[in-house]
Order: structure tokens, then sequence, then C-alpha cells
């Protein structure tokens, strides 16, 4: 099974080898005026299809032959549409953008094209890169990519460019994509609407799981470009993932029905210890002892002290106090189902 496995494994990474990056390439010319016949469109794509492969078709010079390779070996499909020239009439300065003053042939050829283009089912299918289907969001990473090779506008992008362009356009939706996928998970466990508490250890643990199935779905979309490229992409992803971890954390230990308790319980302890020790006083001491009397009133002054206090904290806090009771009703029912655990683990 191993041995099935490894040569499964093998075949895929083969194929993947093997698999060309890109779609289609499509050349859009202008001004052509070799068309030997110029009624028939059909006649006329044929004539575009017969001089596209004399262009790109293997010859002894060995002229631009590196980018005819490198165009063969990234696209699954290479075209080229031509289109004669719009008409004279276009060029001059008092055209004013009216379509009868172009030529005829020109917007037969151009119908043509646009219906070429957008033909459903044919030329007007979902992009994929590698065999992978793209979303809108990454669609827009890869135009931003294509479109900056294009900025100083010298020179055309030679494909090797246009490569790793690509590469760091994939690189960085794997990362976006994976980082989007974490969060949607951690949201569902420790986000902002919820008002579980999680016991750290088992934050810990979902967030491991959570990490573990978002790089395997980062390394299905990182498999284009140098393997440098990709681990310096995994890097950052994991650095982003801490650091929303790190507020994962923050937003589950606010959560947490013990935290901030200490705030009335200190009080509230004081209060019952001078209860008990006023009790005492009164049960002990005679009632003609002015010590004993001092005692009393001072314990009783403290525990008064005290509830006066919360009282006056409790009406300026109230949404507080509202939510403190709350946790201490799901402190008592932890403590309680602690309790309930370890008895039944007893049994």
């Amino acid at each position: 099974m191993a041995l099935q496995s490894d040569e499964k494994t093998k075949r895929k990474d083969d194929a993947e080898d093997k698999m060309k990056p890109f779609q289609r390439i499509e050349f859009l010319v202008r001004d052509w005026q070799n068309f030997d016949e110029e009624e028939d469109l059909d006649v006329m794509e044929t004539e575009m299809n017969e001089y596209l492969e004399t262009v790109i078709a293997e010859r002894d010079a060995l002229d631009l032959k590196e980018t005819r390779d490198q165009i063969s070996s990234c696209f699954e499909k290479v075209s080229c549409f031509m289109f004669t020239h719009p008409g004279m009439k276009v060029t001059k300065k008092t055209y004013t953008g009216e379509v009868s003053a172009i030529d005829p042939l020109f917007l037969r050829l151009l119908d043509r094209y646009c219906e070429r283009v957008f033909n459903k089912g044919t030329n007007l299918v979902p992009k994929a890169i590698r065999g992978r289907e793209l979303t809108a969001a990454e669609l827009g990473a890869y135009i931003k990519a294509y479109a900056k090779m294009f900025e100083s506008g010298a020179r055309f992008p030679e494909a090797a460019t246009m490569l790793e362009a690509t590469a760091n356009a994939n690189n960085s939706n794997a990362t976006n994509l994976t980082i989007h996928e974490y969060k949607d998970k951690m949201d569902r466990i420790a986000g902002p609407n919820v008002t579980s508490f999680l016991k750290p250890d088992e934050l810990e643990e979902m967030h491991k799981r959570a990490v573990q199935e978002c790089l395997e779905h980062f390394e299905d979309i990182a498999t284009f470009g140098p393997d440098r490229g990709i681990e310096m992409a995994r890097e950052n992803t994991l650095r982003n993932i801490r650091e929303d971890f790190q507020l994962y954390k923050k937003l589950n230990e606010s959560r947490n029905p013990l935290a901030g308790l200490e705030i009335y319980i200190i009080p509230g302890a004081i209060a019952i210890v001078s209860v008990v020790m006023r009790w005492i006083t009164d049960s002990t001491c005679s009632s003609w002892s002015s010590t004993c009397r001092a005692g009393s009133e001072f314990f009783s002054h403290i525990y008064a002290m005290v509830f006066f206090f919360m009282l006056i904290v409790a009406a300026t806090k109230a949404k507080q106090m509202k939510e403190l009771l709350k946790r201490i009703m799901t402190a008592i029912d932890a403590l309680a189902g602690d309790g309930g655990s370890s008895k039944d683990k007893k049994d």
C-alpha cells in the first residue's frame, strides 16, 4: 500500500510538472493588410491561424526561439486575431467617434472578435492557473500583478517575468485565503460573537487543529513558483496566524467567569470576617466591658462600610454587576461540573 501511495504521489507530481500554468494567450493584431480573402470571415480566421503556426513553429534561426519556447510551455492554447485598419477617417483630428466613419470590414471583424471572446461555453470559461479555478478576489490580485509589469511601458515583459509575477500573486492569494479560513474557523470558536469561555488548553488544541487544516489548504494552492518564495509565503502566513491567535486568547480570557472577581471577593471576605468576629465578640464578652463593646462596634462599622461600598458599586455599575452575577453563576456551574466529573471518574 505504501508503494502504491508513493507511485500515485509520483504520478501526481509528474502530472503537475507537465501541466501548463496558463489557459490561453491571444495576440491581437491591428492594421493587418495581407488577407487574401476579405469577404468570408471564416476564411480570414483560417488565414490568421495559419500565420500564427508559421510564427511559433520550430525554425533553424535562433532569433526569439527562447520566447517562442516559453510561450508554448506556459499556455495551453495560443491563438491570434487580426484586424484591418479602421479607416483613414478615424486617424484625422476632426474624427469625433462616429461609428459610421469606421471601415465596414473592421466593424465586421470587431463583431466577430467580440462573439469569439464572450461566447459562453467555449471561450468564456472560469479562469484557472495550474488547473485550479480562481475566485474573483484572486483574479483581482493577478490583474494587479500583471498591470504592475507594464508600469514602465518601456518594453513588453518577458514570459519569465510573467511567470514570476504569477508565482508572487499565487503565493499572496494562498496566504490571504489561508488566513481568512483560519479567522473563519476561530471566529466560530472564540470570536467576538462567542459568549462561552474555553479553557486555555482547549483553545490551544483547537488552534493547532485549525492551523493544520489551513496549512493543508495553503499547500494545495501554493504549488507554483520557486520553493523559496513558497516557504517565505508560508512563514508569513504562520506569523499572521500567531498574531491573530493572541487576539483570540485575549477575547477568550475576557469571558473567563473568574476574571476580575478578586475586586469583589476581597471586600466580601472582609465583611464576612467582620460579621463572624462581631458574633464571637458579642458571644464571649460581657456587655459591661467597654473593650468588647468597642470591638463589636468596630467590626459592625467595617461590614457596614463594605456593604455600602458594594451598594454604591452596584448602583454605578449595574450592567457590570449583572455580568458579575452571571459570571458567578457560570463559575459555580463550572466548579460543580468539575466536581461532578471528578466524582464520575472516581465511580
